[in-house]
């Protein structure tokens, strides 16, 4: 009978495990159909594929992404980061969900579904978990939230969604919560104080919320419980309150992005438990807050940065031997880096920019934080050395130390240092030769040694192909530029004194660059054509260097180029019409060599940007340049240049008007005693289409201007073609004056220094109070015709006026010059220059044997007028 009863028994509970009570299986098959409908819901995702009637309702807990419990009911459905198919508001949360009323977990985080706040989950009263964090839910939370979960809710996490509205008080009533996010959405209002009645509560996060500016609620000083706060960006303002400093199991501290004010609460450095405080971008002042030991000493992340702190770094901080990140920048500290904090074992990021720190480094920063990887003291007051062994551990990634005063050479561990990203070191005192060794370090992206002024050394022919940015302006760096560095994006190396040419494949060894300044050098040779093929150049500064050669027409097609500087080189030849092309912020191509005309559009888009080349003209007058139609008669003498006014094919003879009035008193005493003898001469200064004999058949009474003591003035035209008497309306007036310039100063048309043209040279020289006497030929003014010299030289200026509409026509020209004439004819005898008839040249009173007047010009911008003088 013994043996019976275990055999009997053993039978009874292999019958009781191969027939489940028929509501169990059908159970299990209702919650195997509510699956397949929300798979199919989802539209039959891949990640759900083991989903499927195929498989026997008894086999739904082997299902991914399932749970059971003992009784084969589903209690968890955790999709965690699975993609759903149809992502985004279509794909919502299926209401099957609603019946598997055994369920405790739902997690959809992360699945993109979207639709408004499940409110059929209140079906599921054992649910004690629910993420539905990082999805697209929209709407208002419900009022009757603290339905979810039947009392049983522990964890909710709603953030990063899009819900709206207030957060409702009813949350409060989930009494047994002790995770809570809500964080990440479009809430209004402020953060409601009746959350304080969550007494469990060990997680609130609300962080990156639009609230209403508000303040901490008073009532979370019940909340003892904390271990992790996150309420930054959540426009929180006053004071940070005292009660935060009484919260003993608070691990993590983050009130960042608010509008605190006051000071830091001591007692923040005594929560024993806390490991990460975060305070950065806030209006805290007042110094650290810290008075003796930190009692914190799990401290891992301190980050107070973007306040108004002062007073100095606590030495207190080399105590806190976890401390992975240390960043206080963008303060008002002051005093040193403590010593300590160079001890620090666990130290991986120093930041500590932008504040009024001084003194030296400390010495063993680097050798005595092994795995320091990043340290940004940008902007302070450092001084001293960087120290020698900052990088002894091959770790170091990171070190930004511009705008101080740091001094000495560049350190050989740091030149060693193969783990090295960022360099920079601009704006310092540093000097000495930099290590060959820096140019190979593998992983280096950025050098920055800008503005040292004594930093030296040369660079390698091939920069290692890592490197995308280096400046390394106003040093004095020597020899060739390097031809190759394959990702350099930014090459700033102006005010040095690097040599050569610029190597023929420069643009193929560097085809990423983008900027390019070597400005300032003591670069020789061609620009090569081949660097217009820096497609992605938008910046191309080459000025100030020993450049010769043309200007590569190929640059005009760089599609991103937007300043162009050529400007101090020996640059010769045409500017390229390709330029046009260039859609330019800055253009600079002075003092060169450059001749020709300025391509028209670069002309008028960019009229000061040519100054310095006396070859250069453009078809319209420039300041600082002179016309085209100019310096069309460069190749005639001065002398002759009076008869050559060109405009196309005609050449209009002016010879007898301009010659008669200017040099007939110089030759006058001899045309009498040889008038009888020889009537009129002709002595031509270079080959010419016509002789003495084509401009004699000019001289018939009805060609005839005036006549006088002196002679006849006659108007003689010459056309390859035919003779004309009329004045020809289009004659260029400019190159007229630029003519009777010519005459009385004896300078060429290009002769204006560093003015550029003769006209502007003549109405600066005028303007500026000088004498007329100081720029007349020697030749005219020392045979004693001040007088009539002063009259030209002032008629040449107006004819060349910086507005065209402020010039006289051609034949206003003529009738001031008959009018002269006339009134020195009628004042001949009597050796007097006061030109009555001819008011519009009048000369200041005076003998006519006067020496040149210091006339002076009263319109300093038009140069057409003068206070005895007007057109």
């Amino acid at each position: 009978m013994a043996r019976v009863l275990p055999l009997l028994c053993a039978c009874v509970c292999l019958a009781s495990a191969l027939c489940l009570p028929r509501h169990a299986a059908a159970q299990q098959d209702a919650e195997a159909r509510l699956l397949l409908q929300i798979k199919s819901a989802w539209g039959d995702p891949a990640p759900l594929a083991s989903w499927s009637n195929a498989t026997a309702a008894a086999a739904l807990c082997k299902w991914a992404y399932v749970t059971c419990d003992g009784a084969e009911r589903v209690i968890s459905l955790n999709l965690t980061n699975v993609s759903l198919a149809g992502t985004g508001t279509g794909t919502t949360i299926p209401d099957a969900i609603g019946g598997l009323t055994a369920l405790t977990v739902l997690d959809l985080s992360n699945t993109s579904v979207g639709g408004g706040f499940p409110a059929f989950l209140y079906n599921c009263s054992g649910l004690a978990r629910v993420d539905l964090s990082y999805n697209q839910l929209v709407g208002e939370l419900p009022a009757d939230i603290n339905r979810l979960g039947g009392g049983n809710l522990t964890y909710l996490a709603l953030n990063h969604n899009n819900f709206t509205g207030a957060i409702p008080a009813a949350v409060s009533k989930l009494t047994n919560l002790t995770y809570l996010a809500l964080g990440g959405n479009q809430f209004t209002g402020t953060i409601p104080p009746e959350l304080g009645e969550l007494v469990s509560l060990q997680t609130l996060k609300i962080e990156t919320t639009p609230f209403s500016a508000g303040v901490l609620p008073e009532s979370f000083k019940n909340l003892t419980k904390l271990t992790t706060v996150w309420l930054a960006d959540c426009n929180l303002t006053g004071e940070i309150p005292s009660y935060v400093t009484e919260m003993p199991e608070m691990e993590w501290l983050d009130l960042s992005m608010n509008g605190f004010t006051g000071n830091i609460p001591p007692g923040i450095w005594n929560l024993q438990k806390l490991t990460n405080l975060y305070l950065y971008i806030n209006n805290l002042s007042g110094d650290l807050g810290i008075n003796g030991p930190i009692g914190a000493t799990g401290l891992v992340e301190v980050d107070l940065s973007e306040n108004q702190l002062s007073g100095t770094i606590s030495e207190s901080f080399g105590g806190l031997m976890n401390l992975r990140l240390l960043n206080l920048h963008q303060n008002k500290l002051t005093g040193e880096i403590p010593a300590s904090i160079a001890q620090l074992p666990s130290l991986v990021f120093l930041w500590l920019w932008n504040n009024s720190l001084s003194g030296e480094l400390p010495a063993g920063l680097g050798k005595q934080t092994p795995v320091l990887r990043d340290i940004q003291i940008d902007d302070n007051n450092f001084s001293g050395p960087i120290p020698a062994g900052i990088c002894d551990h091959n770790q170091l990634w990171v070190l930004t130390a511009s705008g101080n005063r740091l001094n000495g050479s560049i350190p050989f561990s740091l030149a060693n240092c193969t783990s090295l990203i960022w360099l920079m070191v601009g704006d310092n005192q540093l000097f000495g030769e930099v290590p060959a060794a820096l140019w190979t370090v593998p992983k280096l992206l950025t050098v920055s040694m800008e503005n040292n002024g004594r930093l030296g050394g040369s660079l390698p022919e091939k920069l290692y192909w890592n490197l995308s940015r280096l400046h390394i302006d106003t040093n004095q760096f020597t020899g060739p530029i390097p031809s190759s560095a394959t990702k350099l994006q930014k090459f700033h190396a102006s005010n040095n004194l690097l040599s050569g040419d610029i190597p023929a494949g420069f643009a193929a060894g560097m085809p990423l660059l983008q900027e390019l300044d070597l400005s300032a050098n003591q670069l020789s040779g061609a620009i090569p054509e081949s660097i217009a093929s820096l497609s992605g150049v938008s910046q191309m500064n080459l000025s100030h260097n020993q450049l010769t050669g043309g200007i590569p027409a190929g640059l005009g097609s760089m599609p991103e180029l937007t300043l162009l500087d050529l400007s101090s080189n020996q640059l010769s030849g045409a500017i390229p019409p390709a330029l046009e092309s260039l859609r330019l912020n800055q253009l600079n191509l002075s003092s060169n060599q450059l001749t020709g005309e300025v391509p028209d559009v670069l002309a008028r888009t960019y009229d000061q940007s040519f100054m310095g080349n006396p070859g250069l003209c453009t078809a319209a007058p420039l300041s600082g340049l002179r016309s085209c139609a100019a310096q069309a008669g460069d190749h005639v003498s001065p002398r002759l240049r009076a008869g050559l006014l060109g405009a196309g094919a005609a050449l209009v003879v002016l010879i007898a008007a301009l010659a008669v009035f200017v040099v007939r008193d110089i030759k006058r005493r001899k045309r009498r005693l040889a008038r009888a003898e020889e009537p009129w001469k002709l002595t031509a200064f270079q080959p010419l289409d016509f002789g003495e004999a084509s401009v004699l058949r000019g001289l018939a009474d009805e060609n005839l201007i005036g006549k006088g003591g002196s002679g006849r003035v006659y108007r003689v035209t010459y056309t390859k073609c035919a003779y004309t008497r009329k004045v020809n309306e289009k004659v260029d007036v400019y190159s007229f004056g630029v003519v009777l310039l010519e005459l009385t100063t004896g300078r060429e048309a290009n002769d204006g220094g560093e003015h550029g043209s003769l006209g502007d040279w003549a109405w600066r020289h005028l303007q500026s109070g000088k004498s007329i006497a100081d720029a007349a030929d020697k030749c005219i003014a020392d045979a004693g015709y001040g007088d009539e010299v002063e009259a030209v030289f002032k008629l040449g200026i107006i004819c060349t006026g910086r507005q065209p509409s402020s010039r006289p026509t051609m034949k206003g020209v003529l009738q001031i010059l008959q009018r002269c004439e006339q009134a020195h004819q009628r004042t001949f005898d009597e050796k007097v220059a006061d030109y009555d008839a001819a008011p519009l040249l009048q000369v200041r009173g005076g003998s006519s044997r006067k020496q040149l007047s210091d006339a002076k010009a009263i319109d300093d911008d038009g140069k057409g007028g003068f206070d005895d003088c007007n057109v």
